[in-house]
């Protein structure tokens, strides 16, 4: 979809986006600097996940920080490429062809096992221009799909992939009502092995008629929650093969959630409305897009000053901004990730309401946000990644964490 030029957009709406660069800068790439680790080439959580004994980097929080650096105009170095490629390819199971984290290993399941591979996947092939030891869990389930042996099918592919019906049984019983979000999590993360399995067209198909008539959205009611799930099922929903259903009740339901004054509290339902809107112009074509657009040039200026001072209250004194007005996450998907401290930042609250919300921002009003603001600093930034002293682990577990328990349930602690 080609890009249009800032100055066609309403001035306000200039304006607004404009603002929206505070929220990136060096004190972002100094932040990003404190959590690196010189011996493995990754990056930790948090300050407090630095300092904890037995916590490690991790694959999904490098990402997170290269994908920054990238966005930022900062390209990654060759010595940096075989650092972290090295550090990352032996975490790759030869019996499964998944990729398991020191910090959780064989135990991992569940959403964390498919975003640990597709972040490991991402950093070795995208930034670094390598290839997995082993076949992935997707490329075993495709040479399965074509092999004539049908117990080799079975002994691949998951249960609930081998057909239409199982997948469907299996979507039947996750959160339809209120656990929305955790749903879309779910089968998001699946969607290159459900497209793998040739069943992302049956998924789709179920996805819609689980969406809500009344709003566009999945789920009841019209909270912050209901956005969150309806960006993880826009996943898929990105092009006109596979176009957005209900999308003006979609967009007018966003606008109206916004427009409820409820504080977002979380960086997550700060960003994700945006990037459903996104997901959704993008899947209607150009011409259709741009009719829907108009529908948000009015209030874009209100969404957008409301999203930069919901970020603004996320930000903290070490430099980043933290998940929850309250502090640092300790956990995800109940997985240990920090101590998850008063006045800490993390990873996910510092790239959310930081890059990815400034330039998800443009991109639902299709216009290019600068990709150059930290380019100046990349040479100072790998020059002090790579004389950066060995982490010294001064923490013990730490604090009670602070994290409300209904967006981190406190499944188990594996590495106590």
């Amino acid at each position: 979809m080609s890009e249009q030029s800032f100055d066609k957009l309403p001035k306000k709406l200039q304006d607004a986006l404009k603002r929206s660069d505070q929220l990136v800068g060096k004190k972002t790439l100094d932040y990003y600097l404190e959590l690196y680790d010189p011996e493995t080439g990754g990056f930790y959580y948090s300050i407090s996940s630095r300092d904890m004994k037995k916590m490690t980097p991790f694959a999904e929080g490098t990402y997170f920080v290269l994908n920054a650096l990238k966005n930022g105009g900062i390209a990654l170095p060759e010595w940096y490429k075989e650092k972290v490629s090295s550090w990352l390819l032996p975490h790759q199971d030869e019996g499964d062809g998944y990729f398991y984290e020191t910090l959780w290993g064989k135990i991992t399941k569940g959403s964390r096992i498919n975003r640990d591979l597709t972040y490991s996947t991402i950093i070795i092939e995208s930034f670094c221009g390598k290839k997995p030891l082993y076949p992935t869990p997707g490329e075993r389930i495709q040479n399965a799909g074509k092999s004539e042996n049908k117990s080799d099918s079975k002994s691949v592919i998951p249960e609930h992939l081998q057909s239409r019906e199982k997948l469907f049984e299996y979507a039947e019983k996750l959160d339809w009502v209120k656990g929305v979000w955790g749903t879309g999590q779910t089968l998001a993360t699946q969607a290159g092995l459900i497209k793998a399995a040739g069943l992302f067209e049956d998924i789709c198909e179920f996805i819609k008629s689980k969406q809500n008539k009344e709003t566009g959205l999945w789920g009841e009611g019209l909270t912050w929650s209901n956005t969150n799930g309806t960006m993880k099922l826009s996943t898929f929903f990105q092009d006109e093969d596979h176009p957005f259903p209900m999308v003006e009740k979609m967009i007018d339901s966003v606008l109206r959630v916004f427009e409820s004054g409820i504080d977002p509290n979380l960086a997550t339902n700060i960003w994700n409305p945006f990037v459903a809107l996104t997901c959704a112009l993008v899947s209607v074509g150009e011409k259709r897009a741009e009719e829907l657009r108009n529908l948000l040039y009015d209030k874009g200026a209100d969404i957008v000053n409301f999203a930069i001072d919901a970020a603004e209250k996320l930000r903290q004194p070490d430099g980043g901004f933290s998940s929850f007005q309250g502090g640092s996450i300790a956990r995800q998907q109940g997985y240990l990730f920090g101590a998850g401290l008063k006045n800490e930042s993390d990873l996910d609250g510092t790239v959310i309401a930081g890059h990815l919300l400034r330039g998800q921002m443009h991109r639902v009003f299709n216009v290019k946000a600068d990709t150059t603001y930290l380019k100046e600093y990349g040479e100072e930034f790998w020059e002090k990644c790579k004389n950066k002293a060995p982490i010294v682990k001064t923490m013990e577990r730490g604090e009670e964490p602070l994290n409300p328990p209904s967006q981190t349930p406190l499944y188990f602690d594996p590495i106590w």
